[in-house]
């Protein structure tokens, strides 16, 4: 195989590697933001069920209280029941007992209900905290794995682009111009191997002529139907 060849798909193998990396480095900010979305997601969840709690035990709070207003009401209308006078007053006295009894009965209906509610609202919110316990340490896994790759990717990016400045230096400005030319079109794959009269590159035959000066490997050769650039490489015994 010539010289050019060998060189361009030692740089063909850098590139790939350096197009691996800056994608790897350009979506970083857009993989934290996905893991920020998701951990506001899991953070919005739990507070929506810690506050459904906070509902529910204040709501048994305010029946409590106003079951014991009324109750104090009750005994204290009891206590003047001996200072009434006349019958009337005394119906009506016994009305207004039974009125404030019947309520303090349906607040107490209602404290048993906002108290099953209780209940299944705390193994709720019970479930969504620690479900949010571990989705805060998956996030600080992710967001520092994310960080790690993005500045690993930078540092072995940089190494690269050097090897890359230092490959470019010792191809050809032709045979260079034609690879970055057919990268540009052909996403990142200039560079292909010929096997049993086909191109690996687009797959498709190739003219028997071509495929044998191909085998010789004494000048650069075209794929007539992708255009990348085509070597041979003889399969290890």
């Amino acid at each position: 195989m010539i010289e050019e060849l060998t060189l361009l798909k030692e740089m063909q193998a850098l590139d790939t590697k350096i197009i691996r990396l800056k994608t790897l480095v350009e979506n970083a900010p857009a993989a934290i933001s996905e893991c920020d979305r998701q951990y506001k997601d899991s953070q919005s969840e739990r507070q929506r069920k810690n506050t459904d709690l906070e509902k529910a035990l204040k709501q048994k709070r305010d029946y409590e209280l106003s079951a014991e207003e009324k109750s104090e009401k009750i005994k204290k209308l009891r206590s003047k029941s001996a200072d009434i006078k006349t019958n009337k007053e005394y119906q009506l006295h016994l009305k207004e007992v039974e009125q404030l009894e019947k309520e303090v009965r349906l607040i107490e209906d209602d404290i048993l209900i906002v108290m099953e509610q209780i209940e299944r609202l705390e193994k709720t919110s019970a479930e969504a905290n620690k479900q949010f316990a571990k989705e805060e340490a998956k996030y600080q896994e992710s967001v520092a794995e994310v960080k790690k790759g993005h500045s690993d990717g930078e540092k072995e990016l940089q190494i690269l682009l050097d090897e890359r400045a230092a490959l470019v230096k010792r191809v050809p400005k032709d045979a260079y111009n034609k690879y970055m030319h057919i990268l540009e079109r052909k996403n990142a794959l200039a560079v292909v191997a010929a096997k049993d009269e086909l191109c690996q590159g687009c797959y498709l035959n190739m003219p028997p002529q071509l495929y044998a000066e191909v085998l010789k490997g004494q000048k650069i050769h075209t794929c007539p139907q992708c255009g990348r650039m085509l070597y041979f490489e003889p399969e290890s015994p």
